[in-house]
Order: structure tokens, then sequence, then C-alpha cells
């Protein structure tokens, strides 16, 4: 086991767990027929790699989610037959089956988030795309309750709403249905959230939250086709400022940018002079104006809500923050670096924990990637990025012992 999941694993005690894992990205037969001579190689010590990164920090962490944070596989338009193939490898490699297929029995939950590599940008979101993965990944958009007062079955103290949203129909979608169905979910979630705002909510999207260039390691980029989303680095400035004003999320997780980042979102809910929206007698003055807007007036006054929220959003790169004397609202973001080799096979470890005594100071401090928040109300919040290692690395010890076990024996036999 790596020293860093060892240190990592004698500093937290946690009560429910999170194991989060960024784009593995898997490749198949379009690799083969680029690369016939070492393809079937890279893929083979690829899935074998990933199944180390999930089973390894599985095992060491014993979390009660394994999320993946979308992506699974490299390309959303693969036909039928090895999409079919590829989720079998899947499976095998998050440590769901075993290699003939034959589920494996678990307590924890396995979850999933749609990427553009799964169901493609807006541009690109097909009836297939969406009917074959909700049929072997679950549902696009879902929300549940965590309790992690388990000592009071009366109180919502301990509770917190976990919500997946579909990122990927967000924004302008070719396939109008697809993107009201996303919205439909936004908005009721929305309107629940206006009625118990008290209750603390954890946010998984693919695509990371609209933010200023040099925040991340990726630069913000949208290209358009026809005026549909065909590629996007980040959520639109509108759509980030509805989900942190009107659903108004504690901690918001994410993959998609492969490098990872970890920032934070200081949200002012009310404005001195308020922003007129066009031909309308309405303004945005409090986030309230903007959580009552329907779809269409997002789309019609995206010009008038990137104003809105360029005055009372603010983005940073995570610091240490007393939060008692924190005047506005904070959300942290974190996006989970890539799973993949090339990034060092990387997990984000996340934990929640209820403090029933009230003895911790509400404070944030970072390290490196990495967070731990006591909030003002009691919870407890610790993610830590763990790393197997650097695939090219795993590669030269393979074929040291390859060589090793072909070598040695031919060298006795000469002796």
């Amino acid at each position: 086991m790596p020293r860093s999941l060892r240190q990592a694993i004698q500093r937290v005690e946690s009560t429910v767990r999170f194991n989060l894992y960024g784009d593995p990205q898997i490749e198949g037969d379009a690799k083969l027929k680029r690369e016939p001579t070492t393809g079937k190689y890279d893929l083979l010590v690829n899935d074998y790699y990933l199944h180390h990164v999930y089973t390894s920090t599985i095992s060491a962490f014993q979390p009660h989610y394994v999320v993946t944070m979308g992506d699974m596989f490299s390309n959303q338009w693969v036909k039928k037959d090895e999409y079919y193939r590829r989720i079998a490898r899947f499976k095998w490699i998050a440590g769901q089956a075993d290699k003939s297929g034959a589920p494996i029995a678990s307590s924890r939950l396995y979850m999933h988030l749609a990427g553009n590599h799964d169901i493609g940008y807006g541009d690109e979101t097909r009836s297939y795309h969406i009917n074959r993965y909700t049929n072997n990944f679950g549902p696009l958009n879902q929300e549940w309750t965590i309790d992690l007062d388990q000592h009071s079955s009366q109180s919502t103290n301990g509770m917190h709403r976990i919500a997946i949203i579909n990122a990927m129909n967000l924004d302008r979608t070719r396939e109008a249905q697809f993107r009201n169905t996303t919205w439909e979910f936004v908005l009721k979630l929305a309107a629940e959230r206006a009625l118990g705002p008290e209750i603390p909510l954890v946010l998984f999207l693919h695509v990371p939250l609209s933010k200023p260039d040099g925040l991340c390691a990726t630069s913000p980029e949208t290209r358009h086709k026809d005026g549909f989303v065909k590629y996007q680095d980040y959520l639109s400035p509108a759509t980030s400022a509805y989900l942190l004003h009107c659903l108004a999320p504690s901690l918001v997780f994410n993959g998609h940018d492969h490098d990872g980042c970890l920032s934070m979102h200081q949200i002012e809910r009310n404005l001195e002079q308020p922003v007129t929206l066009p031909n309308s007698t309405r303004a945005l003055q409090k986030s309230d104006d903007l959580c009552r807007m329907s779809l269409d007036e997002l789309d019609r006054y995206q010009a008038e809500i990137e104003t809105f929220a360029r005055k009372t959003l603010t983005a940073a790169a995570a610091a240490a923050t007393d939060m008692s004397r924190l005047p506005s609202s904070l959300a942290m973001e974190v996006t989970v670096r890539s799973a993949m080799g090339a990034y060092g096979g990387a997990a984000g470890i996340f934990d929640m924990a209820y403090d029933r005594s009230g003895t911790i100071q509400p404070r944030l401090s970072t390290h490196g990637r990495g967070f731990t928040l006591a909030s003002r109300n009691k919870f407890q919040y610790r993610y830590r990025e763990v790393q197997f290692g650097n695939h090219l690395i795993i590669r030269a010890l393979l074929i040291i012992d390859i060589l090793s076990a072909v070598l040695v024996p031919a060298v006795l036999l000469l002796v």
C-alpha cells in the first residue's frame, strides 16, 4: 500500500465516506486499430492499473459510496457490442464484478455521473446515449438524504441532501427534451431548498462551475454549433450562478478537468443596486429574484444574469478561513483529479461527520488539493487526494518482473 494511503487512514475517522474517481476513460477498439502492435498490451495494463487504483483504495478506506465522476469510457460513439464489452471491463475495474462478469456482493453503493464521453455535450446527446447510459449506470439526475446524527431520529440537525445532476444538458442542448428534463429536476430541487435551506447540500456534477481563468489548470473555453454546446470546460456563468444561488450547496464535486482543482465560491445574496432586465418590470437584486426565473427567462436574460453573477459571486483558490467571521455564504468546489495513469492514479477521499458537542471552532484549512472544514452547524468535512503512482513507473516494474521471470531461469540453466 502506498505510504500516502497509510498516512491518510491513520488521520481520519469518519461517519460517512465517499471514494471519488475522476474520468477513467477506458479505451477500446479504436486504440487497437491505431496501435495494432502495442494497443492490446496497453489496454490490458491500463485495465489492471485502474483496477488496482479502485480496489486498493476501496479496500483501504472502506467507503460507504463509490462515485465515478463521469467519462467512464473514452468515446460516446462506440457501437453497441463494444459498449457492453467496455461495461464488463469497467465493472471489473471498479470491483463490482469478477473477470467472468459475475457481480461481487457489497454493502457499499456505486454511483456514476454522466460525462461528455458517456452521453456527449449538448450538441451531441441522442436518445440512444441516454437510454444505454440509464439502463446500465442508473438515473442521470437523483438525490437522497443522509442522516449523520444517529442519536436522534426526531431531529434534522444531522441531515444532508446529496444530489447528482446531469451537467451535460444544463446548457444549450440540441434535443430540448433532455435539457428540459434536467432543469425540471433542478427547479424542483431549488424549490425544495427554499423550504429547507438549513439542511446542507452536497452536489455532484461532471462539468465544473464557471470560474476565472488562472484559478485552475484549465482555461475557460466553450464552443457552440448552431447555438448548442459542442465543447465546454466549465458550465456557463448563468447556469453556475443559478446552482450556487438557488441550490445553495455547501460542497460541489466534479470531474472533467483531469488535473484536479480546489476552489471556493463566496456568495452575496443581496445587491444594493439591482441589475435591470430589459423589457421587464422585474430586476435582479437578490438571490430569490434569480431563483424565481423559468428556464426560458434564464436563457433570455443570460447577459444580465452574468452581470448579477459578477457582482455576487467571488471564486478564489481555497485558503484557510475563519468561518465564524465570514459574512457571506461559502461553497467549496473540488474538481477530482483523474484516475488515469498519466495523472498518478488519483482517488479522492471525502468524509462527513457530525459533531454533536459543537466544541470544534468553524474553520477551513487547506492542504494541497485537500481541505478540512468545520462548519457553523457542527459538521466536519475532510477531503484528501491520494495517488497510486505514475503508470510509466508501474509499466517499467512490470516489464522488469516479466524479464526476471523469463531470464533468471534461463541463466540458471546455462550455469
